[in-house]
């Protein structure tokens, strides 16, 4: 099961390559809270900002 977003945020998303792999950083922009995920270059960079951003939400969440 998956959940959605209940409230609407701003989320900025920065995409960096380093090496082989892809990060990506996504910022709160109420509060400035910032989580990093990375994955494989290949991977969709999309991907990486959903899991980035369902990793934000929780760690809001977790309060």
């Amino acid at each position: 099961m998956t959940t959605r977003p209940t409230t609407t945020r701003e989320i900025y998303f920065e995409l960096r390559q380093v090496g082989t792999y892809l990060r990506c950083t996504a910022i709160d922009g109420q509060t400035g809270t910032e989580v990093t995920v990375a994955g494989p270059v290949s991977r969709n960079p999309e991907q990486l900002k959903r899991v980035a951003a369902r990793k934000l939400e929780y760690v809001l969440n977790k309060g």
